[in-house]
């Protein structure tokens, strides 16, 4: 299947791949549909809807940068998503980049059912973490 992206003009993905976010993304709601476009020897990859090119989101693995990164979700959560082990979940976090300020969005992880591609952004309650936690320039 090919798609139309903001950073990398026309792209074939599988379409086995995309991921239905039934909710949308807070700020994105009614973009259900997303595809992870990976970003040669980098670190951080795209999160690209696939019905609006102009929507595409930096997003990383926390791990990567947060070694001790770690959060909750709730039941009602992981029955939403279908999740039965944790090896089935894929988390990323959403990056923005401002001049010479990079951020990673730690409050709000993205969390992925590999074996569904059902996916959802969760907004962590209670949380020590930030919507703009610095992280190492990535470009």
């Amino acid at each position: 299947m090919n798609i139309s992206t903001k950073f990398f003009g026309e792209i074939e993905i599988d379409k086995n791949s995309i991921l239905s976010f039934e909710s949308g993304i807070p700020g994105f709601e009614e973009y259900k549909q997303y595809a992870i476009i990976d970003v040669e020897d980098r670190k951080f990859k795209c999160l690209q809807s696939i019905d609006e090119k102009d929507v595409c989101l930096i997003i990383i693995s926390p791990w990567d940068y947060f070694e001790s990164y770690e959060f909750n979700i709730s039941d009602s959560e992981v029955n939403e998503l279908g999740i039965i082990e944790s090896n089935q979940a894929l988390v990323f976090n959403i990056v923005t980049v401002r001049e010479n300020n990079v951020t990673a969005n730690l409050i709000a992880p993205i969390v992925i059912n590999i074996l569904n591609n059902k996916a959802r952004q969760i907004v962590l309650c209670n949380s020590n973490y930030s919507v703009r936690e610095g992280i190492e320039c990535l470009f």
